[in-house]
């Protein structure tokens, strides 16, 4: 793979864009993704993920920041930044009335790919892909996830060592959507690295090594002085253990508990609360029935990505 040996990460120093209406999308921004890592991108529609993904592309440029991958400045400069990158956008843009194959090779005359060079990127792309059925139809006529596996196909026909996927399991359905990051864990298993961002967070858990939360533009702490976390710290929900109590009052629950210094949400009859360990959770357990009256149920949770997510996002709105 060309450049696999000179990047190794691709940096981002304190981006800021703001649209000409006035909205600043992206506010201070700074990440390092290594390579032959995933790095999942998540947060509430509005949350700026997509213009943080065009400005690492270089489509955008930013008011304030630089965007670096290895020793190269690509800040708005999608010719430099086409090297390494490959965006695969939301939507996908595809044009439906060409074959797949004159599809594909649009794409390589844009990038001056031509003789061996694209034979063999070409015949790569087309069997990672599982293409080769496909090459004579006209892409109207594929599903839907076999269009997104085509417009994936452009960006490897180009070989470069980064690639950023913006919702690209969109609209699929449970089969489909398990193929394409079946693909998207192969490509990382031969060095390329990725940035995916995604609203199908079970799969994203599944797929990416480190995760970091974005909303109004910003990241979202996940705890005092921390910002991304890994896939092995979901379970443990980020140093604890998740709790969930039914009880008779859940508002005077989670009122009770936050006063003891524990991390809650309310939930339909109840409250859900994080314990470092089963002697915390008793102490939880107490001040529920102190506060909560009777307690129907108390059990512990499995905690996934969506847990964690949600219960971040939904104390920051409470702070």
């Amino acid at each position: 793979m060309s450049g696999a040996n000179t990047v190794n990460w691709v940096r981002l120093e304190a981006l800021s864009k703001r649209y000409p209406n006035g909205v600043e999308a992206v506010k201070e921004l700074s990440l390092t993704v290594k390579q032959g890592e995933v790095f999942g991108l998540v947060g509430p529609n509005g949350a700026g993920k997509s213009t943080l993904l065009k400005l690492m592309a270089g489509l955008l440029r930013p008011e304030r920041g630089r965007v670096w991958v290895g020793e190269d400045d690509v800040t708005g400069n999608p010719q430099a930044a086409a090297r390494w990158i490959g965006l695969m956008p939301d939507p996908l843009g595809v044009y439906t009335d060409v074959s797949c194959r004159e599809y594909l090779q649009f794409f390589a005359r844009v990038h001056r790919l031509e003789g061996q060079r694209l034979a063999k990127q070409m015949d790569q792309a087309v069997e990672l892909l599982g293409l080769a059925p496909w090459m004579e139809s006209e892409v109207e006529s594929l599903s839907a996830g076999w269009q997104r596996r085509l417009a994936l196909g452009r960006m490897l026909l180009l070989d470069v060592p980064l690639l950023l996927l913006d919702e690209p399991a969109a609209g699929l359905d449970v089969r489909a959507r398990a193929e394409l990051l079946s693909i998207v864990r192969r490509l990382t298993s031969i060095g390329r690295t990725v940035v995916i961002s995604s609203h199908i967070l079970p799969e994203l858990e599944e797929l990416a090594d480190r995760f970091g939360i974005m909303d109004e533009g910003r990241w979202v702490e996940i705890a005092e002085g921390k910002t991304f976390f890994e896939r092995a710290e979901i379970r443990s929900v980020l140093g604890g253990h998740q709790w969930r109590a039914l009880c008779a009052d859940p508002a005077a629950a989670k009122r009770a508990l936050e006063a003891g210094g524990f991390r809650v949400v309310e939930v339909p009859n109840g409250v859900e609360f994080t314990a470092t360990n089963e002697e915390a959770a008793s102490r939880g357990l107490a001040a529920v029935l102190q506060a909560g009256g009777h307690v129907r149920d108390f059990r512990q949770m499995s905690s996934g990505l969506a847990d964690v997510v949600l219960g971040i996002l939904h104390e920051g709105e409470a702070q």
